[in-house]
């Protein structure tokens, strides 16, 4: 018998990260129906083509920002995707069977869209929920319970009154690289119709900063870097403030004694009872919204004084609300709505999965004897797959510190850098920013 000598042992362990599931219901119709008591008509009617259409989707990590919702799972045989059998429609918490109801229910291949012939509201009940739920198969077999639901509501008109309905004709979603850009559409609603003679329209992104209005209380000298002012309502540090022609930056603002310290000193002096301004104020859209114009973009990128606007990716940050005014230019006589601004909101959300740097050498990050200089590359990484290999279309900008970390010895750019050992005394930090 042979004799045992020695043993070895490894422990090994199966690690599954747990996916992450993000489903959400887009609509054919606005969030908001409008009923005229007078004609008893409804704006716009579910009843008529081209109805109200719902349209789950399902976002899944690790699945490269594709729409799982017309997937089919199988957990006999590890397919990830919809099982069958499983997706369901509720309104109002009561299960929707397709034919009934004026509802019908598409195929997994049809997305499960809802298709809705009837107004399902009505003045006594103004408001209906529809949800969506089913069961996704991962990779290992596993099921997971997901549901969305979506909320509309009727806006009650007597006759001649108006009202501003905004809604995302595209959705409200940006996934990663899916969508360049998104749209946000208002229309002032008079009666049961749209009016789009003798309007204005004003579009505004959510601003804590901008403030209403005011006037100096007090003579501001030249030079002076503070001042006092009427009211200092939504000001904030950060925020941008205009005293006469000449713009400036809040640095504190001190809300007891109304005083204001900027960031600079004034270039002109300035009396007492001066209009003191945020360049981003519109008295349309009120206080804390920031006015959209072609100067002052925000990532949006066309119709800042139409009932529609163009907005791109780099306007939302996880979650971003906008708000359209809309004045009623027409004095004709008889119009009781004549200068009367109405408004709407609506909101954006950003899901796309974080981008990941990681930085990579073929000579390692060591110099050794003083021999080999140390050539770095950025690889991008999103939802495990490489972005960028070319390097074309986000900016690399790098930083070498000291060993201590208190001050910055070189800079690179671009994808890939060479640091010089010559660069290097003793030990070195290297950072890389990625923008786009």
């Amino acid at each position: 018998m042979a004799l045992k000598i020695a043993r070895g042992q490894v422990t090994i362990i199966d690690q599954n990260d747990a996916i992450s599931l993000q489903a959400f219901i887009g609509s054919s119709q606005p969030l908001t129906q409008v009923f005229n008591k007078d004609t008893n008509t409804y704006a716009p009617s579910w009843a008529s083509s081209p109805y109200l259409i719902l349209t789950p989707s399902l976002y899944v990590s690790g699945k490269a920002s594709v729409d799982q919702i017309t997937s089919v799972g199988n957990a006999s045989n590890l397919t990830p995707g919809i099982k069958s059998g499983t997706a369901k429609w509720y309104k109002n918490g009561t299960a929707i069977t397709s034919g009934q109801d004026s509802c019908t229910i598409g195929a997994s291949s049809a997305k499960y869209a809802l298709t809705i012939k009837a107004n399902h509201m009505s003045v006594s009940d103004p408001q209906v929920r529809y949800a969506f739920e089913a069961i996704y198969i991962d990779a290992n077999g596993l099921e997971i319970p997901f549901r969305a639901e979506i909320q509309f509501t009727q806006h009650l008109s007597a006759g001649a009154t108006i009202v501003a309905v905004a809604y995302a004709p595209d959705g409200v979603v940006f996934k990663n690289d899916e969508v360049p850009t998104l749209k946000a559409h208002c229309d002032l609603w008079r009666g049961a119709t749209i009016d789009t003679t003798n309007v204005t329209y004003a579009w505004g992104i959510k601003d804590s900063a901008v403030f209403a209005d005011t006037t100096l209380t007090a003579k501001a000298d030249s030079g002076a870097s503070t001042i006092t002012v009427a009211s200092v309502t939504n000001m904030e540090a950060g925020g941008k403030i205009t005293i006469g022609s000449a713009q400036y930056t809040i640095s504190s603002v001190n809300a007891p004694s109304k005083t204001v310290t900027l960031t600079s000193t004034l270039s002109a002096a300035a009396e007492s009872g001066a209009k003191v301004s945020c360049p981003y104020y519109n008295a349309m859209l009120g206080a804390g919204w920031a006015c959209l114009t072609s100067s002052n973009p925000r990532g949006v990128t066309a119709g800042w004084t139409t009932n529609e606007i163009t907005i791109t990716a780099d306007a939302v940050l996880n979650f971003e609300t906008f708000k359209c005014a809309i004045k009623d230019t027409d004095t004709s006589t008889g119009n009781a709505s004549a200068n009367k601004v109405v408004c709407d909101i609506i909101s954006f959300t950003d899901m796309s999965d974080p981008i990941t740097v990681d930085l990579v050498s073929q000579k390692g990050f060591t110099i050794k004897n003083n021999s080999n200089d140390v050539d770095v590359r950025a690889v991008l990484y999103r939802n495990g797959e490489e972005l960028d290999e070319e390097g074309s279309d986000y900016t690399y900008t790098w930083k070498l510190w000291n060993a201590a970390g208190t001050s910055v010895t070189k800079t690179y750019n671009g994808k890939s850098i060479t640091v010089a050992r010559t660069d290097v005394t003793g030990k070195g930090v290297l950072m890389c920013e990625v923008s786009k």
